[in-house]
């Protein structure tokens, strides 16, 4: 229902017959859609799912945006570096949704966030967020610097700002690295402010998506 409330157009909707009052009523966005029922073994065996939902939908994969356009007209953006687990890609991509966080940009070895498991964990609020990709960490932070954007690299080191004490302004960034080794110093010195989450002793870090769902809270809740 995510991707059609945003206006995505599936190509193929496989329903039990007893569904089919359902699609009915969302008829306006299903004029181009191929319509099959079947039964629960045959749901489940098209779709590999353990679970046979009455309604499955195939759309199309929609396209990337650029990530200029994307810092262009979006105020709150989540970045991701070397994040390369299905499963935290899409639970950060639902805390984004959650916090009032509209973009997302990922590095060439973040996990997909249109991969199955990671729209299921997102609860297909992947639908709701412009998403890019880039290669090029240098020009990304200086188009973000250009645009007016603080960006807030996260880790756990001691040197670093207590989120609790960051004044985020308008346009934030918050940027994430991998579960193993964190952010790159490159990225941290490209990212320009260094934060971490204050945690009881003897706690050294945090899942990424744990921390991500801190971090976009506490962002957006000194940002207005």
């Amino acid at each position: 229902m995510r991707a059609l409330e945003v206006g995505h157009v599936p190509e193929l909707i496989i329903c039990d017959e007893a569904a089919l009052p359902t699609l009915e009523g969302i008829g306006d966005h299903l004029s181009t859609a191929t319509v099959v029922t079947a039964d629960e073994a045959t749901r489940k065996a098209a779709t590999g799912l353990g679970v046979a939902l009455p309604i499955v939908a195939l759309f199309p994969k929609p396209p990337l945006v650029d990530h200029s356009e994307l810092i262009a007209r979006n105020d709150r953006i989540i970045i991701l570096s070397q994040v390369d687990n299905p499963t935290n890609v899409g639970a950060i991509v639902r805390s984004a949704a959650a916090f009032g966080f509209t973009g997302l940009v990922l590095d060439g070895e973040s996990s997909d966030p249109f991969a199955r498991r990671a729209l299921r964990v997102a609860m297909g609020t992947t639908f709701q967020l412009d998403i890019a990709r880039t290669g090029d960490a240098e020009e990304l932070f200086a188009t973000l610097r250009s645009a007016g954007f603080d960006s807030y690299a996260m880790t756990p080191a001691s040197d670093a700002v207590d989120l609790s004490g960051v004044k985020a302004g308008r346009r934030v960034a918050l940027v994430l690295g991998s579960e193993r080794d964190g952010l790159s110093d490159d990225w941290m010195r490209l990212a320009g402010h260094r934060v971490r989450i204050p945690m009881a002793a003897g706690v050294d870090s945090l899942n990424v998506a744990a921390a991500a769902a801190v971090a976009c809270y506490g962002l957006t809740r000194r940002n207005g």
